[in-house]
């Protein structure tokens, strides 16, 4: 089969959904994926998308190259690639591949990169074509029901240097949404140094704001808020996962405050949470083998990991 590649179209949006579904096991809808795409601000950011398609038109795969706001860099573009499962290893993604290759060359793209599991037709593909693992990113579990919640003993020791926890909606009663600015800055700054595909970002507020509050439906009473005095050093917050599942949004600690038990406090503040509202789980994902480290110690199990992959294009 030799696939044509051509620019994604309107009309491609039902077979680029199922496609997604087959390939990734992202449960997106047509109206979503357009209204995702409509969000798109190509003033600021870059992002081409392609189909290969067969003597009818018809999409095989896609593939797509595009600036991550969060981590930005005008030189590095993230991929993804899926093809039809029912048609792999027929070339279809080598000339998607291709088409993304030349793409990344007219931009005179320094990194092409992305995430990919372990033993997967992905993997084996990206590393054929050079792309080598530079980061490791764990899925870890835990239980409620058997958690341990030690909080008393981690609340006494943050506590004594000067640290209070409360909710963001307590913050937001006492500020307004000015709070929602200030939650908005931790946020950057507490993962600024973490390991991940390319460096942290700031991403403008709005858009954060209508990804955590609206998209995801972050919980105001389960976003825990580490202060000293006025200065917000630390937070944790979930997002619902499934009917009685949770997923970390974020855990992070200013890097002066760290190794102080403050991440500690807070996600046991979010466990007890979390099971007194009759939650079963708790998942998250990280590349931070510190914060693998406490994880494990609070009792979440790691349930598998995928490697972040980078092509140094020359």
């Amino acid at each position: 089969m030799t696939p044509r590649v051509r620019l994604f179209a309107d009309r491609d949006y039902a077979a680029f959904v199922r496609i997604r579904r087959l390939a990734e096991q992202r449960d997106i809808s047509v109206a979503v994926a357009r209204e995702q795409d409509g969000r798109w601000d190509h003033s600021r950011y870059e992002q081409v998308r392609v189909v290969a398609a067969d003597e009818e038109d018809a999409p095989l795969g896609y593939g797509e190259i595009h600036h991550e706001p969060s981590r930005f860099d005008p030189r590095r573009y993230f991929i993804r690639l899926a093809v039809d499962p029912r048609l792999r290893r027929q070339g279809i993604g080598a000339a998607i591949w291709t088409q993304l290759r030349a793409e990344l060359d007219e931009r005179s793209a320094k990194v092409a990169c992305l995430w990919t599991d372990d033993g997967t037709a992905c993997r084996e593909f990206v590393v054929r074509r050079g792309f080598v693992e530079v980061v490791r990113s764990y899925e870890q579990v835990l239980a409620l029901a058997t958690a341990p919640l030690q909080i008393a003993a981690a609340e006494q020791a943050v506590t004594a240097r000067g640290i209070r926890v409360e909710t963001l909606s307590e913050l937001r009663a006492r500020e307004g949404d000015e709070s929602l600015k200030r939650i908005h800055e931790l946020y950057t700054a507490s993962r600024v140094d973490q390991p991940t595909l390319g460096t942290v970002t700031a991403r403008p507020f709005e858009e954060w704001r209508r990804e955590v509050f609206d998209e995801l439906h972050g919980l105001p009473d389960a976003y825990f808020v580490a202060s000293e005095g006025e200065r917000l050093v630390g937070c944790s917050a979930v997002h619902p996962s499934g009917e009685d599942v949770l997923r970390i949004l974020i855990t992070g600690v200013l890097p002066e405050y760290r190794r102080q038990g403050i991440a500690r406090l807070l996600k046991l503040r979010v466990h007890t949470w979390a099971r007194s509202h009759g939650y079963r789980e708790i998942h998250t994902s990280t590349a931070n083998v510190a914060v693998v480290a406490l994880n494990t110690a609070l009792g979440y199990a790691i349930v598998g990991s995928w490697g972040g992959y980078e092509l140094a294009i020359r």
